[in-house]
């Protein structure tokens, strides 16, 4: 390569904090590698809303989670890539711009942690992905089967995760500064997704939680803007914490000794990396979380429940399984999750991959 400095176009998927958080920390352990590189970082919706609140430089590319797919998506994109002429452009799951780098010849890079297993050969996901120079898997390959007819050069890295200030060895600590006893059964809900979504599980929690027959016990909810009504509704209750948002969320999970989510990709992985038993919600119309949760059900890393099913009945059966059998399903998780690592985190990873690529095809 010569001594021009290569310019990277990054697009970050604007689906909320996962995407935004795991770029940043790719981009992080880039930076280590390379720091000549000159990148523009762009995204949209709630991922580059996210990005902003933490002043971190990105451009808006003025797009809805809903417009990801549309011509309208295509025009802005193309519009960014002609002006910023970019050597080589990664996608975070931005599928539409690899159709685009196709046909102006720039090389690019996805990173995706799925196979598309649910989508017919015309959805448009499908002919995209095939035009992508390089593919960085940011998962396991003991949970996936490379379909047939994939034909793209890929590399697995393993889970991005990010490098938590707490871990279970702080547990007592955590206890004392939430005001929790140490001996108490601690259940930490996290539900995530949307209003209507949340407060299904959230009410469920609740009403199975007070059947639960343990003298000492406590339920955490993190509530998000709902955190009005639940504190209002809840009242003085003592067993049971109302939070809104937490951003040191794995406090929050490493004093727990069980977590309930909604089964996204990051949370069921940082729970399983943290060494905490979890029970598993995915959104029955988001069929990559689905599909993750039964993995990771088959490894004992968390107890899947079927949203269909989502009762009182359903929960407080999960629940009192879970907390029968703490013990020996820590040591399965402690057992299982380091052979689910590559080799560290995937950020890691994924950075050195990307670097190599730019010193091998960045001309």
């Amino acid at each position: 390569m010569n001594d021009k400095i290569p310019k990277i176009l990054y697009l970050s998927r604007g689906r909320g904090f996962s995407h935004a958080m795991n770029d940043l920390l790719i981009l992080q352990e880039l930076k280590k590698l390379n720091d000549s590189l000159s990148i523009l970082l762009a995204s949209y919706d709630k991922g580059y809303f996210y990005l902003c609140n933490l002043g971190i430089n990105v451009f808006n590319l003025g797009l809805s989670q809903e417009e990801e797919l549309t011509m309208k998506a295509g025009i802005k994109i193309w519009s960014l890539i002609r002006r910023f002429k970019p050597d080589l452009v990664i996608s975070d799951e931005v599928f539409i711009v690899l159709h685009i780098t196709k046909a102006l010849k720039i090389p690019s890079i996805l990173i995706t942690h799925w196979f598309f297993e649910y989508y017919n050969k015309n959805h448009p996901v499908i002919p995209a992905v095939r035009k992508a120079d390089f593919v960085i898997f940011v998962d396991t390959p003991l949970f996936h089967t490379i379909p047939f007819g994939f034909n793209v050069p890929l590399t697995f890295v393993g889970p991005i995760i990010r490098e938590f200030k707490y871990s279970l060895k702080d547990k007592r600590k955590v206890r004392e500064e939430l005001g929790i006893d140490n001996e108490a059964k601690v259940i930490f809900v996290t539900p995530g997704g949307r209003a209507r979504d949340r407060k299904k599980m959230l009410n469920v929690s609740i009403e199975a939680f007070k059947d639960i027959k343990e003298k000492n016990k406590k339920l955490i909810l993190l509530t998000g803007e709902l955190y009005q009504e639940y504190l209002k509704g809840i009242g003085k209750d003592p067993e049971i914490i109302v939070k809104d948002y937490d951003w040191e969320i794995d406090r929050l999970m490493v004093a727990s000794d069980l977590a309930i989510c909604s089964g996204s990709f990051s949370t069921t992985w940082e729970l399983a990396y943290l060494g905490i038993p979890s029970i598993s919600i995915p959104d029955i119309k988001n069929p990559i979380d689905q599909i993750h949760v039964n993995r990771m059900s088959k490894y004992g890393l968390t107890i899947r429940i079927d949203p269909r099913d989502l009762n009182k009945n359903a929960f407080l059966k999960a629940m009192k399984e879970a907390l029968g059998s703490l013990e020996e399903r820590r040591k399965i998780i402690k057992k299982e999750v380091p052979k689910l690592f590559i080799d560290g985190f995937g950020q890691k990873g994924a950075a050195e991959e990307i670097n190599y690529f730019i010193r091998r095809f960045v001309k």
